[in-house]
Order: C-alpha cells, then structure tokens, then sequence
C-alpha cells in the first residue's frame, strides 16, 4: 500500500517544512543552508543539522532575506558575525563560529 503524505495543519505555510521528516522549523532558526549536489543540509542555531532532498536553489526563491554568498550557501544575515577580507579573499563569520567563503562575484551582495 503506498502511502502519500500532505502538509500537516500545523505547519504554517512560512514554516519550512521537510516531507521525510515531517519536521516543520522557523526560517529564523536557519543559521546557513549548504549544497550537497541534489541536497540541502540546513544548519540551525541550536546546533543540528537537517539534510532536505530539494535543491539549495528551491530554497533561495522562498527564502528572500537569505544572501546567496557561493554556488553552495545561503545564509541568514540575521546570524553574521563578521565579514573578513583577508587578501583579497573574503569570508563570513557566523555565530555558530563557521566561516564561510564569498565567491568573488557575490561580494557585492554583502556590502
């Protein structure tokens, strides 16, 4: 018997929410997002991380106040810490002590 799963109710339609899990989470507590090829790993503040089999580009059309920094993050400015320009090369410190690097042509997006 094959078994198809609906949104839940109680998932608001501006929660994200994740099919295999039926897990629903804020977007405020979505530190960054990274690429896994066809995946999405979300690292949240408190620590976890959620791996989404939908694209990071899926979730950059609903996410709008995320920052596309590189072809394999997008992060929530609300968790920057510290932008870095270290010759040349720029980098994202975020709370939870990850730095992430800036491609070259997104570095405008941060300013």
């Amino acid at each position: 018997m094959n078994r198809y799963f609906s949104k839940p109710e109680t998932c608001d339609p501006k929660l994200i929410w994740f099919e295999h899990g039926k897990v629903c989470i804020r977007p405020e507590e979505v530190v960054y997002l990274s690429s896994l090829e066809n995946y999405t790993e979300f690292h949240l503040v408190n620590g976890k991380k959620i791996v989404s089999s939908t694209t990071l580009l899926r979730y950059q059309e609903r996410l709008h106040n995320f920052l596309r920094v590189s072809r394999k993050h997008l992060i929530n400015p609300t968790y920057i810490k510290e932008i870095q320009n270290i010759r040349g090369i720029s980098k994202v410190l975020m709370v939870n002590g990850e730095r992430i690097s800036v491609a070259r042509r997104r570095k405008g997006s941060l300013i």
